[in-house]
């Protein structure tokens, strides 16, 4: 639990560093958020456990978790659920990245995110970040 513990609270820095309150906000910055928290909790459980799969299990049934802890309108809720898997797919890629490079290729990510209006959007954009507004 602790390697996922301070993952949280360096991606919330992070955040907080790179878009301000913004992040709290359903548009790109949270979309980065969201990417950001799983691959940080990926990465540190990876460091833990060294178990690849079990490192992005985890991480992402605890972000998918805080979505029914803390729940949002449906919309909202497919957004970050989506951004989450995202998330654990670009760790694949970012895995053995130091942290700059891996806000660096989110943030990026992050600019190109497509706007959403509808939940039933959400399967068109498979390895795309999401945003409502």
């Amino acid at each position: 639990m602790f390697p996922t513990i301070f993952a949280t609270q360096r991606c919330m820095k992070i955040a907080y560093k790179q878009y301000g309150s913004a992040h709290h906000l359903s548009n790109k910055a949270n979309a980065f958020r969201h990417a950001l928290w799983v691959v940080l909790i990926a990465k540190k459980c990876l460091k833990w456990r060294k178990n690849e799969e079990k490192a992005i299990s985890w991480a992402k049934a605890f972000t998918d978790w805080h979505e029914d802890f803390s729940p949002n309108e449906p919309l909202e809720r497919a957004m970050d659920l989506h951004n989450n898997a995202v998330g654990s797919y670009y760790f694949a890629e970012l895995k053995h990245t130091c942290e700059d490079e891996i806000v660096s290729f989110l943030k990026h990510k992050a600019a190109e995110a497509v706007q959403i209006k509808t939940v039933s959007e959400v399967v068109n954009y498979k390895n795309r970040l999401v945003y409502i507004n």
